[in-house]
């Protein structure tokens, strides 16, 4: 479906000298009709590339309201049967898509009008005259400006995948994004919003739509256990909400986020381990007042090594206001 009214983007594209172009890049976008969507599709149709957002409704109640919300813009739209889930709302998203490119973008976060370009030109396929062909195996990330309780530009520390001497990728990334040396987010960042790839890339690794939390993770360890790369570019091209009302992130399933990091199929790094049990684990048991699995995966991750910021972490959970714990 695809709603009546003016195109916010841009009529012509820098990879074919600025004539009208056929789009470039679907920009996947799960909803449940939050107020925040109308500026994240905005951002997603001001792209200096052809973009297309593919909004996809994981709520059939909230249909109406998303379709009110985004009046005037122009967006394509799909739904899922209802309540599926983050992940199956973007598999979804790239099996509709019709692009070479496609990016992943929450609905509470928007775009910087380059971010598109900027990260094809600089993949392995976006040397000039090559703007339409999706190199498949890299997945792009940016960097990022975390807004929240406080504002930072986030990561200090880029990831990109490194290759062994063999010239095969050397899997890193779980070791990067479970990592928590610092008590304040901001060395190692990578989540949904800053991620472009093929759709050839998602189609062949797709998310796991069984997951509550951790999603992003998930599917990058995946990726680059599968032989993908992940490269960082250093320009701050996203806007990240740090917290939102609704998001995921502030729920308090610790058992799954337990659950997940028994059930990766890489090797963890025992310090990534020991940081994810302290300041993830430990700390949403405390905060869900389980005070003895709490103290125990807290004791856990001491032993097994956790930095001291991701044991301050794990503690706070003592102090936070209790959340409900999300069930899906």
């Amino acid at each position: 479906m695809t709603t009546d009214g003016p195109a916010e983007g841009p009529t012509g594209s820098p990879f074919d000298g600025g004539l009208a172009a056929e789009p470039l890049v679907t920009a996947v976008i799960p909803t449940v009709g939050r107020p925040s969507l109308r500026e994240a599709v905005r951002s997603a149709l001001r792209q200096s590339v052809p973009t297309v957002p593919l909004v996809v409704v994981d709520d059939l109640d909230a249909l109406s309201v998303v379709q009110s919300r985004l009046t005037g813009l122009e967006y394509r739209l799909v739904c899922t049967a209802g309540r599926q889930g983050a992940g199956a709302a973007r598999n979804l998203g790239v099996q509709f898509a019709e692009t070479p490119w496609v990016a992943f973008l929450d609905d509470d976060d928007d775009w910087v009008a380059e971010k598109a370009e900027s990260q094809i030109r600089l993949s392995p396929a976006g040397e000039p005259g090559h703007g339409r062909a999706a190199a498949e195996g890299t997945v792009m990330s940016c960097r990022a400006l975390l807004v929240g309780a406080s504002t930072r530009a986030v990561p200090e520390r880029p990831y990109r995948t490194r290759l062994g001497p063999d010239g095969a990728v050397a899997p890193g990334v779980v070791g990067y994004v479970l990592d928590r040396s610092t008590v304040r987010l901001r060395r190692n960042f990578l989540q949904t919003s800053t991620l472009l790839c093929p759709r050839e890339t998602a189609l062949d690794v797709p998310w796991d739509e069984s997951l509550n939390r951790h999603q992003d993770w998930d599917w990058l360890i995946r990726l680059e256990s599968a032989g993908v790369r992940i490269e960082t570019i250093p320009d701050i091209l996203v806007r990240v909400q740090q917290g939102s009302v609704g998001s995921v992130s502030r729920s308090l399933d610790w058992e799954g986020s337990r659950a997940w990091l028994d059930s990766l199929l890489v090797e963890v790094p025992a310090a990534a381990r020991a940081d994810f049990m302290a300041s993830v684990v430990a700390r949403g048991a405390l905060a869900s007042r389980a005070w003895s699995r709490g103290i125990r995966e807290l004791i856990s991750g001491l032993r097994a090594g956790a930095h001291p910021a991701a044991l301050l972490v794990g503690l706070s959970g003592m102090a936070a206001p209790r959340l409900p714990v999300h069930h899906g």
